[in-house]
Parts: C-alpha cells; sequence; structure tokens
C-alpha cells in the first residue's frame, strides 16, 4: 500500500477528535493515546483554531502541498499498536494498519483548513454545529460489502 495518499477529515465529538471513513469502515475512530492533545498542537502550530475545520493528507512519503506539513514518527510497538511521535508527545491510532500494509518508520502529513465543518457520517448537534443524523447511514456498510 506504499506510494499511496490518504485523507481523513476530523471532528471533534462529545469530547474528543474523531474521523470517518467508510473505505476503510470507520465511523467516529477516536483518536487514541494523546493523540487529542498532538492535533491541538497541530491546529496550533499550522494557525488554524480549536475546533476549526480540518483535513490530513497523509503517505508513507513526503508530498508536495500547500499546508501546514509534519512528520510522525515510530517509536515503538506494544500491545496496544504502534506508537508515533511528533512535538514531544506520543500518539497511537489503533486504525493505523487499515492504511499501510506495515507500520511506517515515519508517516508525512499535511494539514489543510476545510470549509465544511462536519462530518458526512455522525450526527451530532454541538458546538454551535449541525451534523447529518448518524441513523440514516445505519445500513450503509452492509450495503456496500
Amino acid at each position: 500500500m506504499g506510494n499511496v495518499l490518504h485523507t481523513i477529515k476530523p471532528y471533534w465529538h462529545v469530547g474528543a477528535w474523531v474521523f470517518d471513513d467508510p473505505h476503510h469502515r470507520l465511523l467516529a475512530k477516536p483518536f487514541v493515546g494523546r493523540n487529542p492533545e498532538i492535533v491541538d498542537k497541530v491546529l496550533r502550530q499550522a494557525g488554524l483554531q480549536p475546533r476549526q475545520a480540518f483535513a490530513v493528507t497523509f503517505g508513507d512519503y513526503e508530498s508536495p502541498g500547500l499546508g501546514y506539513q509534519f512528520v510522525l514518527e515510530w517509536v515503538r510497538e506494544d500491545h496496544e499498536g504502534h506508537w508515533y511521535q511528533w512535538g514531544g508527545m506520543e500518539g497511537l491510532c489503533l486504525a493505523l494498519l487499515r492504511y499501510f500494509g506495515h507500520a511506517p518508520k515515519c508517516i508525512h502529513c499535511l494539514v489543510t483548513l476545510r470549509k465544511t465543518p462536519f462530518s458526512v457520517m455522525r450526527g451530532d448537534q454541538g458546538e454551535g454545529m449541525w451534523w447529518p443524523a448518524a441513523r440514516d447511514m445505519t445500513g450503509f456498510f452492509r450495503r456496500t460489502r
């Protein structure tokens, strides 16, 4: 799966950063293992406001693009999965191997502002925004198998 770029559009939901990716059958997948703090720090470094809508394009190689770029470096593997570090913090995402056939030594990331502040998959009301209802997508994964 090398030399492929992936894009996710994280959003703030019930006190955590989460993302949806129907292609990889992920719905409201949380960033875990200190990743919420990493996301907040990345947004500050990118000049974006907290909870501002953004997209992250990532891959196992550096690619050109306009936006804030950073690199997650592999630290270790344990019983929970693969840990990466950036900015003095470590984080873990359990969905890593859905995007890569193996854990890459570096994950190159590009953060860009996005215009829509919501996910098309998740339902919620909060932070003054409205998202389409998740129940509207209840059969989505069953239909696409």
